[in-house]
Formats: structure tokens, sequence, C-alpha cells
């Protein structure tokens, strides 16, 4: 009988978390599992005919954006630690991309661009703090094609009076956190789980689009205390750093980072770590879950980062809104749709590809001027990958095509080019070198090109949105007003 697989799965869930060595994990998820069992035995009771599939062959997709991730602190990426035993779970489920960079450093541009399918400078959402109204959103696209269409969000830019709700059924933004050091609302990912289950719970029957976004391990790092010295490696040679008077993590610690005076840098990397290994146990939860209700091996997954975090590249430190750097934008992706997607991918993708991807899935067609493309299809050599540092007076711009990476610097008109497939660093500027002088020239030119176009045309935007004296001392707290 159908019904009796998600009953056996809490069950055996139940007993599996009885073991010791994740005691955290354990008591969460007995909690979880008998929620479900219930649930379990409420399908068995009413038959599996009285609740019906609206469109079976619509399929449900399932996006998990996670803040602030570098994907080579993941152990699917090499990482050494093990941070990730749950992402990496999917990664060996469905597909990984290895080469995946964002459009931006910053979560507002990175996912306005996800969830559009265009340029951060086309969505406009730098210049007013709103994703626009004259943009047309995922959530809004499956809506109409008979998707319920709910969002769990934690990270405060992310406020449904900003924009993101476009489309969306449900929008929870509820944060009833707050950052350690800023005081900025958030909501941690133990509470983001337990409310994406819930909907799960309550939508799951009809054909599903579910946006989950996880603020941690976003600053402050500060891992609940079970899991805050996991990764402490008393062994390791203090490395102090400078602490910072303000937000930039240039030479330093920014201000918003700083933890009870705390310099030396290994503790920092160790926290966020930590963090990283905190967002995946819930996230692990949220995985049983969708196998619990028959949605891991049904839905596309889709899993991946709006922007990186420096640990320390050319003297930069645990920040990410002014710079460009490969490990600002190198973003896990990991898609999983049955058994059609597996192994791994090398070639150079971006997050402008989710949307025309999820489109596709669903049967959708593209409008013809979005900027990505199905990843389902063969590797495509040649893929310009843009992305731009909104921020600032003078934002940079970079360009990666097959690995290689054109930045340029507006404050000294300067280009630079990186090959990031063996510097990731970017330690080794080549364009003034004999065989990549021509490649930085005609990089330089697509930039510039690109750097003038706007497919959506949106009209200029008018005055900055009003904000509350509160909601401009929190943006300013994040570095996103002045």
């Amino acid at each position: 009988m159908p019904w009796l697989r998600p009953v056996r799965y809490a069950l055996g869930w139940m007993e599996e978390r009885r073991r010791p060595q994740d005691s955290a994990r354990a008591l969460a998820w007995r909690a979880t599992a008998a929620a479900l069992l219930v649930s379990g035995f409420a399908l068995a009771s009413c038959g599996p005919s009285t609740a019906p599939r609206g469109d079976v062959s619509a399929p449900d997709i399932v996006l998990i954006t996670i803040d602030t991730l570098r994907a080579d602190h993941l152990g699917a990426y090499g990482y050494p630690r093990d941070t990730s035993p749950n992402i990496d779970r999917l990664a060996r489920d469905g597909q990984l991309f290895e080469n995946c960079v964002s459009q931006a450093p910053e979560t507002r541009p990175s996912l306005a661009s996800l969830l559009t399918g265009f340029l951060p400078h086309e969505t406009r959402v730098m210049d007013t703090h709103v994703l626009p109204e004259g943009v047309t959103t995922l959530a809004e696209i499956l809506r109409a094609r008979g998707h319920r269409s709910v969002a769990v969000t934690s990270n405060y830019v992310l406020k449904s009076a900003w924009g993101w709700s476009q489309g969306f059924e449900v929008y929870d933004d509820t944060m009833e956190s707050r950052e350690r050091v800023r005081g900025v609302p958030e909501r941690t990912a133990k509470d983001t789980t337990d409310r994406a289950i819930a909907l799960l719970e309550r939508y799951h029957a009809d054909p599903l689009f579910l946006w989950v976004h996880y603020e941690d391990p976003h600053a402050p790092y500060t891992p609940p205390g079970d899991l805050a010295r996991l990764f402490d490696d008393p062994s390791q040679e203090p490395r102090p750093l400078r602490l910072n008077p303000g937000l930039s993590g240039q030479g330093g610690i920014p201000a918003h980072q700083q933890l009870d005076g705390e310099r030396d840098y290994n503790f920092y990397v160790a926290r966020y770590d930590a963090e990283v290994r905190y967002m995946d146990r819930e996230l692990g939860r949220l995985l049983d879950a969708l196998e619990l209700l028959g949605l891991y091996d049904r839905a596309l997954i889709v899993l991946t980062a709006d922007h990186g975090e420096a640990m320390g590249e050319k003297d930069y430190y645990f920040a990410h809104i002014e710079q460009l750097f490969h490990g600002l934008l190198h973003v896990p992706l990991i898609l999983r749709y049955g058994s059609e997607l597996s192994g791994r991918r090398t070639d150079f993708v971006q997050l402008l590809d989710v949307l025309p991807t999820i489109l596709a899935v669903a049967g959708i067609d593209s409008d013809p001027a979005l900027r990505g493309r199905d990843l389902r299809a063969a590797p495509a050599g040649g893929v310009e990958i843009y992305s731009e540092q909104p921020s600032g007076p003078t934002p940079r711009r970079s360009l990666v095509v097959n690995g290689l990476k054109l930045v340029y610097e507006p404050d000294s008109d300067r280009y630079q080019l990186f090959d990031v497939r063996v510097d990731p660093g970017e330690a080794r500027d080549l364009s003034a070198e004999p065989p990549y002088r021509q490649v930085a020239a005609d990089l330089a030119r697509r930039l510039a090109s690109i750097d003038q176009q706007d497919r959506l045309k949106l009209a200029a935007p008018g005055a900055a949105l009003p904000l509350t004296d509160a909601e401009r001392e929190r943006l300013r707290a994040l570095g996103y007003a002045r």
C-alpha cells in the first residue's frame, strides 16, 4: 500500500536518530518524524484517492539557496573538513557543477538574476533596494501554470515589502531572531527548516514550487553551542589580524564579524565552517522531509548559493560586497531530478542558467531574451559569464569565458586577466603576457558591450523606496544603504 512508505520512513528515521553521535539532530528529528508519522496515518485513514494531485504531469520544483556559501568549503567540492554531509548526499544523488559563477557578490542582485534570468543592472534591483514590479519572476511564471508557489526566506534584505514576494501564494519572511553583532533581524536554519517542512506538509499534494533561502552561514559566524568548537584545531599557529572599525574586510576583520575581540584568522574560518555544518544539519531535515513525502525522487531539486565569502584572498577577509574575487563568485550548484541527472560537470555555468533549466523541466517555453540556458543540454564552450559588483560609485565588472576571467577595476581603469581553472586565488595577472594580450583585448570589448546591454528595458527607477529610520539603519548595518 503506497501510504505505508512514509510511515515506514518515519519509523526508520525515529530509530536512526537515537544514535548518540548526533544528539541535537536526533531530538529535532524525533519531533519532525513524529509529526510526519501522524500525517502518514492521516493519509492512510483517508486513502490515497482523497488527496488528488492537480496536474500530475507538472513537476515539483524545490529551489534551495544558501547565503554566503563558498563552494570550496563543501566536502562534495573537495574540502577536507566534514562540513556538509547532507549537501554531499544530495550531490551523490544528483548532478554537481564544479564551476558555477554568480552574477554578483551580494544577495539582492544575485538572487534577482537567479529568479528573473537577467543581469543585475537589467533588473535595477540595486537602484531602489526593491525588486521592480516590471520584472517577471520564476514564481509568477510557475504559478500562472498551476504551481502552488511558496517561499521561506531568512535574510532581512529579502523582505516581502521590497518586491521579493512577487508571484508567491505564501511568502514567509518572519524573522524573530537577531544577529549577534548588528542586531539585524534574521531567521536561523532550524526555524527556516521547521517552516519549510510545515509548508511542504500543507502543499505537497499539488504541483509545488518551494523556495527556501537559508541565512546561515552569513556573518557573524555564530553556530549553536554544540557545533561552535567542532572545527577548532589547536595545532594551527595563531594568525592575528587587524580589527577594522567599519564594514570593510580589506586588511582585517570587519566590525560586523568581530566576536569578543577575537583576532585569530583560524578562529573565524573554524566558526564559518561550523555555521556551514549547522545549516547542513538543518538542510538534512528538509531533505528527509522531501523523501518522506515522496518529493525527493519526484521533484527537480536545485541547491545553490547567492555568493561566497572572502577567506583572505588578496588581504580581504570575511566579507563579500566590495570585490569580485573567485571565492566570492564561485558557488555550489547541484541538481537532482530522479535518475535523469548524475555525475559531475566541469564546464563553466552561471546562476542565470537556473531559471531556464527549471522552465524547461516544467515544459514551459522560455523568453528568448533570457540570459541563461537549460543545464540539461550538453556543455557549451565560449559561454560568457558576466558578473558585477553593484555597490559603490565605481562598480567592478568581470567576464568569464572557458575559465579565463577578465576583471575591470574602474578606480584604476585597469583590466586584469586570470585563469581561475588553475589560479582560483587570482594571484597571476596574465593580461600583459604575450600569449594572452589579444584574449584580454577581446574580452574587454565584450565586457564593454555587455555593460551597455539592457534586455529588460525597464523604466528608469523613480525615487528610492521610502524607508523608516529603523529600516535604513538595518540596511546601513548590512552595508546596503548610506
